[in-house]
């Protein structure tokens, strides 16, 4: 057994078990498409600005977006119970910062000053570790949720059901969509 593999399903497992009530209510949620879920942890206007965030992030294309994905419920979730106060409280203060700096509410401005906006809080975000940490954090769960949902793995990812024998070096065709793997193939 390869070392780096048994590191990466230790971590995956250590993942999964951080927070398993909030990925079985998650998983339960999203099979309860069309009806309006809940905020648990946001405030009404807070989690429209999450809804706006997540759209921007991961937009729809010819694949589904976050929106369809319903990774706002997911980082809601997380960010209720799995995440510190300081750090929940960093996201509340983040939104008003981010509302502050568009002059009153960020889901007013055009697409383009909303990207100019989210482009300039991205830059301070990566340039250290105190500024905007929420938005690193909110990056970070955004792709997890995404990329964890039913619509992420299946048609955003070439989703492999049944893991099969390893295949070291697998042939990349120009165009085709990266392997999504379960932490299943990692053992």
């Amino acid at each position: 057994m390869n070392r780096r593999h048994l590191l990466k399903g230790m971590g995956v497992l250590t993942l999964y078990s951080s927070f398993p009530a909030v990925l079985t209510e998650f998983i339960s949620s999203c099979n309860a498409s069309g009806k309006e879920l809940p905020s648990r942890f946001f405030t009404e206007d807070e989690f429209q600005l999450l809804e706006e965030l997540t759209d921007i992030l991961i937009p729809k294309t010819s694949t589904p977006g976050a929106l369809e994905a319903r990774v706002p419920y997911f980082i809601d979730m997380v960010v209720k119970d799995c995440i510190s106060k300081k750090k929940q409280q960093s996201f509340q203060e983040g939104f008003k910062q981010l509302n502050a700096e568009a002059g009153g509410k960020f889901i007013l401005l055009s697409a383009e000053e909303k990207l100019k906006l989210l482009k300039k809080t991205d830059d301070a975000a990566f340039k250290d570790e105190e500024t905007k940490s929420w938005f690193r954090i909110f990056k970070k769960l955004a792709t997890i949720g995404y990329f964890t949902s039913q619509e992420g793995m299946s048609k955003a990812l070439n989703y492999v059901k049944v893991p099969a024998d390893y295949k070291a070096c697998i042939p990349y065709k120009k165009g085709e969509k990266a392997l999504a793997k379960t932490f299943l193939m990692y053992w």
